[in-house]
């Protein structure tokens, strides 16, 4: 079934290009904070630190906009028109929603770290430690409540748009210096995630 959901969702080769994004994110990521700090290839300063994350961030809000476009356009197309039921028919609605949430929302984030983990060892670049929990705390959380307004609504634009919102949001909060991306989001992430499921196992198709 993830074979036959990859090319619903990206095609033949559209999962090739979310691979050189990552690889072009990540090469960013590193020549954004050398052009801030060109005498070090090291995070070792709060100062530091906080500039490292917030490009780090915004990648985040980049990635899951991307990501979004799956959720609401894949999965809430799919709902709407019915399509999901050919997929329910082959595996049930518990494998498929862990094998719909690994291809539209897991994914996408484990290639980003892995390009990215690629990219500091051939730039000899060092990160903070743990650095992906930070991406994977602001990516999930969106990624997450995107899921459980495409599940609610069950309408792909409409989706797509609150989610859009929800995003342009965060990044508004970001730039004004209002938020701060922290363990507890990771931790209220796997709670949203859960209500998905559930509200997904419940759905009306």
């Amino acid at each position: 079934m993830i074979e036959l959901l990859i090319k619903h969702r990206y095609g033949d080769n559209g999962l090739l290009a979310y691979i050189d994004l990552s690889f072009a994110l990540a090469t960013g990521l590193v020549i954004s904070y050398n052009s801030l700090y060109p005498l070090t290839r090291i995070v070792d300063s709060t100062q530091q630190l906080a500039t490292f994350n917030i490009i780090l961030w915004v990648e985040s809000l980049i990635l899951t906009t991307l990501n979004i476009k799956n959720i609401s356009l894949g999965l809430g197309q799919d709902l709407f028109d019915g399509t999901i039921i050919s997929f329910l028919q082959m595996r049930g609605r518990k494998k498929f929603f862990l094998a719909s949430y690994f291809i539209d929302v897991l994914l996408l984030g484990i290639l980003y770290i892995l390009a990215t983990e690629v990219v500091f060892y051939l730039s000899s670049f060092t990160p903070p430690s743990l650095w992906f929990i930070e991406f994977f705390s602001l990516y999930l959380f969106i990624s997450n409540i995107s899921l459980l307004i495409t599940i609610i609504l069950k309408r792909p634009y409409r989706s797509f748009f609150i989610s859009i919102i929800l995003v342009f949001g965060f990044l508004f909060l970001l730039l004004k210096g209002m938020f701060s991306v922290s363990q507890y989001i990771l931790v209220l992430s796997f709670i949203i995630v859960y209500v998905d499921y559930l509200l997904f196992r419940r759905v009306t198709i």
